[in-house]
Parts: C-alpha cells; structure tokens; sequence
C-alpha cells in the first residue's frame, strides 16, 4: 500500500479561478474507490501503485475534458515494503 500527494494545475484558462476544471477531477478521485483526503492545495490517496498511477492518468483526461489547454501534474508517491502506510500513519506524530 502506498501513500501519494496530487496535484494537479490548469494551465490555459480564461480564469485565475479553477475550481471548474477540478470539480471533474474530484469526481474521478471519488469514483475510484481508494481512499483519500483533500488538502487546500492537492489530495492525498491511498492504495496500490498500479491504481494510483491510473488515477493519475484519469485526473488528467478529466482535467483536459473540463477545457484546460495545458496541465502540470505533481506526484509524489511513498511506498514502503517493510510496514504498511496510511495516510493516519503518515500524519501520526
């Protein structure tokens, strides 16, 4: 199980705002099933590589659909092999 921050940022808008490209993206991130935590400036989700990986790949069809000429995305994804990790686990002082 891994633990990965997303981020991903609308380029090409008439707008300084972008929750409109993003809501489309939520959806996606809801649909999939895995687990996840909004922050104020990217989300957190849990799972499998492999499933986070393709959750990628669909946010960014998603963002693109909504009308974004360009998209940046931000992955960082920790992966451990010795313990299992949660987003609990990661915050948990």
């Amino acid at each position: 199980m891994a633990v990965a921050e997303l981020c991903l940022f609308p380029l090409g808008t008439e707008s300084p705002s972008v929750g409109e490209y993003l809501k489309p993206v939520l959806k996606v991130i809801e649909d999939s099933g895995l687990k996840y935590q909004l922050c104020p400036m990217g989300t957190v989700v849990e799972g499998p590589v492999e499933e986070i990986l393709e959750l990628v790949k669909l946010c960014h069809e998603a963002i693109l659909k909504a009308g974004a000429k360009r998209v940046v995305i931000s992955l960082r994804i920790d992966d451990r092999t010795d313990k299992e990790l949660t987003i609990e686990g990661k915050v948990r002082i």
